[in-house]
């Protein structure tokens, strides 16, 4: 399913309506006490693209501000991050650019053992860290300290680690923090798809259109 503008305008998030109320910690780890689930950033002047390739589309299976109890739930360390469903194998591109500041790749996939999760994370200019998690065993394209642009080939997706099938999880964490350790996430929209003004829809496949710079195909 792809959203048109105006249905994508009309929606505001469940959780973000619990958050107005409070919220606390729990369903993924502990998180702030409360937590709000936006604003989110202007989608025109985003500086993140889909972290996967132009022409492709993915559904958005998990996360963003979820009800309380689960996983992402609004104000866990999860809150802002987005579980996005692929074949093992699928390419994931850089979704901002950056320096590669951590690596793993050893584990192998579909064990379902938390901790054993592949993963690469790129730190960017303002500090912040891109968490790209659950990749294929030896899936890194990258190595750490490499630099890398935006819409570079960075891993291949994978089922690692605590997973319930294949899939990415996105996130991006604040800076002065390290990235390995996840606070909860930071609000972030994407440049190049339909409108998602709360942050993108459980439910929706998100087709990565070509963008300024990207030296794809229209």
């Amino acid at each position: 399913m792809r959203l048109d503008s105006k249905h994508a305008d009309n929606f505001v998030c469940l959780a973000s309506l619990l958050v107005l109320v409070g919220c606390g910690g729990g369903g993924g780890g502990s998180g702030p006490a409360a937590s709000s689930c936006g604003p989110y950033p202007e989608q025109a002047t985003s500086l993140y693209v889909l972290p996967y390739e132009v022409g492709t589309g993915h559904e958005m299976v998990h996360g963003n501000c979820t009800a309380p109890g689960t996983s992402h739930q609004a104000g866990g360390t999860r809150q802002h991050a987005y579980d996005l469903e692929m074949p093992i194998g699928t390419v994931l591109v850089a979704a901002r650019a950056g320096q590669v500041s951590a690596v793993e790749q050893s584990n192998v996939d579909s064990t379902r053992i938390p901790g054993e999760e592949n993963f690469v994370i790129i730190t960017h200019a303002d500090g912040t860290h891109g968490r790209y998690f659950h990749i294929t065993q030896n899936g890194s394209m990258v190595a750490i300290g490499q630099m890398v642009g935006q819409g570079d080939p960075i891993a291949l997706s994978g089922d690692t680690g605590e997973s319930n099938g294949p899939h990415l999880h996105f996130v991006v964490e604040p800076a002065g923090q390290s990235p390995l350790v996840p606070r909860g996430g930071t609000p972030v929209t994407f440049l190049n798809t339909i409108p998602h003004p709360n942050g993108l829809r459980e439910g929706v496949v998100y087709v990565a259109d070509p963008y300024p710079g990207c030296n794809c195909a229209p």
